[in-house]
C-alpha cells in the first residue's frame, strides 16, 4: 500500500478516536479536569518510552514547547465551546475550519501547494463541515460557543503544522507523541489545581471513570494523526480528520440525543465527495 493511502487510513483511525474522545469530554461533569486527567493517565505508558528512545534535539523540541502552548490554548477554547454549546453545534466549527486554515498555514510555513482539483476537494469538504453546525428547527447558534469553536479551529490549524513539522524533524512518531503528552500533562495539570484549587482532587476522582476511557483514544488520535503527517502532505490529511465531524454527530445522535436529521445526512455525502476530490487531486 503506499504511504499515502496508509496515511490516509491511519486519519480516518485518527477521526474515529478523536470523535469518541470529544463525546466522553461532553460527558463530563468538569471539563477541565477531565481533560487533565485523561493526559495525566497517558504519563505512565509514555514514560518508559521517554527512557527507552533518545533524548530529542534542540531542532524538534522548538516544535514541542510550541506546540504544547497551542494545544493548552485550544484545550481551553475546547472547554469553554462546550460548556455553552452542545456538541452537534460546536464541534463541527471547531474541527470544520481547521483543513482549510492547515491547508493555508501549510502554504506559507512548509511551502506544501495543492492543485485546482485539490482545492475544490478541500472547499467543498470544509464547507461541508462547517454546514453541519447550521441550526436545525431555524434555531440561532450562540455566538459565543460559536466564536470559542473559531478560535479552537485556529489552534488546531496552527498544532496541526506546527507538530507536522515537529514529526518530519524528529522522524519518529512515537517520540515526538510520547513528549508531547508528557509536556500536555504539565500544562493541563497544573492549569486544573490552579483553577480547582483543594477541589482538585474530588472533582480528579469523580472524572477518573471517564478519563480512564477516554486515555485510550486520546493516545490513539494523536499518534496515528503524526504518522500520517509524518508520511504525507499535511492539507489534505487535516481534512481527512476532520471526518471525525461525521463520526461526532453520530454519535451525538445516538449517546447525547442531539439532532442529526436528513439534512446532515446529505452534508456526510457531500464531505465524502469533497474529501474523495482532494485525494485525487
Amino acid at each position: 500500500m503506499e504511504p499515502t493511502a496508509l496515511a490516509a487510513l491511519a486519519m480516518i483511525g485518527s477521526a474515529m478516536a478523536h470523535s469518541v474522545m470529544t463525546l466522553f469530554t461532553k460527558q463530563a461533569k468538569d471539563t477541565l479536569v477531565f481533560r487533565a486527567v485523561t493526559i495525566v493517565l497517558c504519563v505512565p505508558v509514555c514514560l518508559p518510552l521517554a527512557i527507552i528512545l533518545p533524548f530529542p534535539e534542540w531542532e524538534v523540541w522548538r516544535f514541542l514547547l510550541l506546540g504544547a502552548a497551542i494545544i493548552w490554548a485550544f484545550n481551553m477554547f475546547l472547554i469553554a465551546a462546550f460548556q455553552r454549546g452542545e456538541m452537534n453545534l460546536v464541534y463541527p466549527v471547531m474541527r470544520g475550519a481547521a483543513p482549510a486554515m492547515a491547508g493555508l498555514f501549510a502554504f506559507f510555513f512548509l511551502d506544501e501547494t495543492l492543485s485546482l482539483i485539490a482545492i475544490t476537494g478541500l472547499a467543498t469538504a470544509s464547507g461541508a463541515i462547517v454546514a453541519f453546525a447550521w441550526p436545525e428547527k431555524n434555531g440561532v447558534p450562540k455566538a459565543a460557543a460559536l466564536g470559542f469553536a473559531l478560535s479552537a479551529a485556529v489552534m488546531t490549524a496552527g498544532y496541526t503544522v506546527v507538530d507536522a513539522s515537529g514529526v518530519r524533524a524528529a522522524g519518529d512518531p512515537i517520540l515526538y507523541a510520547v513528549w508531547f503528552f508528557l509536556l500536555s500533562a504539565v500544562t493541563m495539570s497544573v492549569t486544573a489545581i490552579a483553577r480547582r484549587g483543594r477541589r482538585i482532587m474530588t472533582a480528579a476522582l469523580q472524572e477518573l471513570p471517564g478519563s480512564a476511557k477516554s486515555m485510550a483514544f486520546n493516545l490513539a488520535t494523536y499518534t496515528l494523526a503524526l504518522y500520517a503527517y509524518s508520511v504525507a502532505p499535511v492539507a489534505p490529511m487535516a481534512a481527512v480528520r476532520e471526518t471525525s465531524i461525521v463520526f461526532g454527530a453520530v454519535l451525538a445522535a445516538l449517546v447525547l440525543k442531539e439532532p442529526f436529521g436528513l439534512r446532515r445526512g446529505v452534508l456526510a455525502l457531500i464531505l465524502a465527495g469533497g474529501l474523495a476530490l482532494l485525494q485525487l487531486g
